[in-house]
Formats: structure tokens, C-alpha cells, sequence
């Protein structure tokens, strides 16, 4: 098994297609009844979505990822993504993540944990931040 570094990097074009799909959502009408009462307000994901296209700093949040030590492995023909902390004499400790979580939220477990363990952060397959163009998916 080959494990190589791996850094979070999606490409303009990758986030100007994102910004410009959020732009372009063809929105229902709102639901009958109060707000929330059948689902997501409408005004309340207007908002979030608007924010996502014009204000989101997604370079910030590459920064954040990448202060962390990514890797990637092909385990049976299947790209693992995972975070890797070395602690010396360690304890191994693998932290996983269940959908629809992320392995984002773990990461704080990192530094709270990363003087005595030996971290492994796993992403299961399927739900993997990958950006090169073989996974790309339109």
C-alpha cells in the first residue's frame, strides 16, 4: 500500500461553477403553513445559499483543513482520504465519522488528543474530500 501527503485544493473553476449553480437555483414557492413547519424555510436557505455563493471564504477553510496532515492510500482500488498525527509513543487511535457528519468535525479531537495518541481521522470511502479531476463530479 502506497500512502502519499494530499492537500485540500479545489480549483476556481470548481468553485466558480459551484457559485454560479447556487445563482442559477430555481427556487419553489414557499410552503403553506409557518415557516419550518414542512421542511427548510425557504427564506432561511435563500439567505444560506446567498451566502454560500457571494461571502463564503473558501480559501480560509483550505488554510484551516490544510494546518492538518492529510493522506491519501489506495486500499483494493479505492482512494482512502484520511488526517494523520504522530505522537511519539503514541497510543494508535482511529477516530471515524458516520454520515451525515464530516471528518471536519473531528479534527478538534486532533488537538486535544495529538500529544498522546497516534491519530488516524478516516473519511469511509464514498465520503471523501478528493479534488482532482477523476473524482469531480458534475
Amino acid at each position: 500500500m502506497r500512502i502519499e501527503p494530499y492537500a485540500v485544493a479545489v480549483s476556481d473553476t470548481i468553485l466558480d461553477d459551484l457559485r454560479e449553480r447556487i445563482r442559477r437555483t430555481r427556487w419553489p414557492d414557499p410552503a403553506p403553513g409557518e415557516p419550518w413547519s414542512q421542511g427548510t424555510d425557504l427564506d432561511y436557505l435563500r439567505d444560506l445559499m446567498a451566502y454560500w455563493a457571494d461571502e463564503f471564504d473558501w480559501r480560509s477553510q483550505e488554510r484551516r483543513l490544510n494546518r492538518f496532515e492529510h493522506r491519501v492510500a489506495d486500499i483494493d482500488d479505492v482512494r482512502i482520504h484520511f488526517v494523520h498525527h504522530r505522537a511519539a509513543g503514541g497510543v494508535p487511535l482511529v477516530l471515524t465519522h458516520g454520515w451525515p457528519s464530516t471528518f471536519v468535525e473531528l479534527l478538534s479531537l486532533v488537538e486535544r488528543l495529538g500529544d498522546r495518541f497516534d491519530l488516524v481521522v478516516a473519511v469511509p470511502a464514498g465520503l471523501r474530500l478528493l479534488t482532482t479531476a477523476s473524482t469531480d463530479r458534475r
